[in-house]
């Protein structure tokens, strides 16, 4: 009943959904685009047995990447599908891994949409991130004979609230789930408290520990920093959010008070935003934007704003200090290991419910500072740029912290190559008939 329920909902939500979209493409393009494959009818022409990724945006794919890198070189015939709802995450996707794999939106989660979806597609594997659980799409694959892994599975206190309140559709879709490798006990614990078999969970870390600072990566932060060409004290907020930007902005002009030359880098989480951030501190602040930049930044520029794609760790690499944005308001913060590997000081607020645990560790090994509001933020910058030892031993013990946490890349991709190794003997055993639907080719 409560499934039945479910696809009803979505059958009326869909139109608001697909209006939403186009609402934003008015800003966004990109969210426009590509609508027949979150329809189910853009399938690329993949042989059957796949791999499918779901990588639902930006920060996903880009925590996924190493593995999957890892798991295409122990599998290198296997073909590989990577699925978004983001463009943010889309472009990431083309971005990093180009024509080595397939790529589209994840279809709506409607029975009729994600049974042509797989049925086309017949996947060996189903690999999802995090809380992307979504009973449609688990249903079919395992109906035709799929293994469905959840990797770095996190459940806050609260989604594990939301997700209970469906009840019996909640069980029965994690019944299905043939493993979940969970970050940390309490989202082991949760799983299993909303019906996930215990046998089928392994606590092994989070992926996001194993975050390194690629080669490439630190070739294009070097090309940034002499680009702009900055001698002065920088602070970050990075991945910030509505109502957070100006708080942030509010303990710069605290912190210039007594540090006149400090550098802030904004970067905002939804491109979407950056135009209007951009002019939020245009208001205060002597302001250039990242993308505009034909050269070194000015000598007196107070506020940069990082409108650019793919370059947080360049960003980072800027900067001493680095505010983990989404945690000064209710968004539950953001990945804090891109700045721990470059050895950089972590500042949060308080709402980190969605990396509790992580942030939890950083604190206990005195590698992070928590805020509450914009003069506690401020006051925490001051005393950061008025003591280098202070500030060193920060940035060293988060770096150490990260370091010592690390290995949960290794034991996925062990499992992962297991659990592939049995969808393969699973599936040759099943044959499941597959009604033939109208499937449109992706044309980019």
């Amino acid at each position: 009943m409560v499934h039945f329920l479910y696809n009803q909902l979505l059958r009326v939500l869909l139109p608001l959904i697909i209006l939403k979209l186009k609402r934003k493409a008015k800003k966004s393009p990109a969210y426009g685009a590509r609508l027949d494959e979150r329809k189910g009818n853009g399938v690329i022409d993949i042989p059957k047995g796949c791999v499918i990724f779901h990588l639902a945006s930006l920060g996903e794919t880009i925590s996924a990447t190493p593995l999957i890198k890892a798991f295409q070189q122990a599998n290198p015939t296997t073909p590989v599908l990577l699925t978004s709802t983001t463009p943010t995450g889309s472009e990431q996707i083309q971005k990093t891994f180009g024509n080595r794999v397939y790529h589209c939106y994840l279809p709506y989660d409607l029975p009729i949409i994600q049974r042509r979806f797989i049925c086309k597609l017949e996947p060996a594997m189903l690999v999802l991130m995090e809380t992307e659980l979504w009973p449609n799409l688990i249903f079919n694959v395992k109906r035709y004979g799929g293994q469905v892994v959840v990797i770095n599975a996190r459940m806050s206190d609260k989604s594990a609230k939301g997700y209970a309140r469906l009840g019996p559709l909640t069980r029965t879709m994690l019944k299905q789930v043939d493993l979940v490798l969970a970050q940390f006990d309490a989202d082991a614990t949760r799983f299993m408290e909303l019906g996930c078999d215990a046998a089928s969970i392994n606590v092994i870390g989070n992926l996001k520990f194993d975050t390194q600072f690629a080669t490439s990566q630190q070739q294009a932060a070097k090309q940034l920093q002499q680009k702009l060409n900055i001698q002065r004290p920088v602070w970050l907020a990075a991945s910030t959010h509505k109502g957070e930007e100006e708080q942030i902005l509010a303990a710069h002009k605290t912190l210039l008070n007594s540090h006149p030359n400090a550098l802030l880098v904004l970067v905002p989480r939804h491109p979407e935003r950056f135009g209007s951030v951009s002019q939020l501190s245009q208001q205060s602040f002597i302001t250039q934007v990242k993308s505009s930049l034909k050269g070194s930044l000015n000598l007196n520029t107070q506020v940069l704003i990082g409108d650019t794609l793919g370059e947080m760790m360049s960003y980072i690499c800027l900067a001493d200090m680095v505010f983990i944005g989404g945690s000064l308001v209710e968004r539950g913060g953001h990945n804090p290991f891109e700045a721990a590997c470059q050895h950089k000081v972590i500042l949060t607020g308080t709402h980190t419910f969605n990396f509790a645990e992580s942030f939890n560790i950083l604190q206990q090994a005195q590698a992070l500072l928590r805020v509450q509001n914009s003069q506690q933020l401020a006051n925490q910058l001051n005393s950061l740029m008025a003591n280098e030892t202070l500030k060193a031993t920060y940035a060293q013990n988060a770096y150490l912290c990260q370091q010592q946490c690390k290995g949960a890349l290794n034991s996925t991709l062990d499992l992962l190559n297991q659990h592939y190794q049995n969808a393969i003997a699973q599936q040759s055993n099943l044959s499941v008939p597959c009604t033939q639907f109208s499937l449109k080719t992706i044309h980019e």
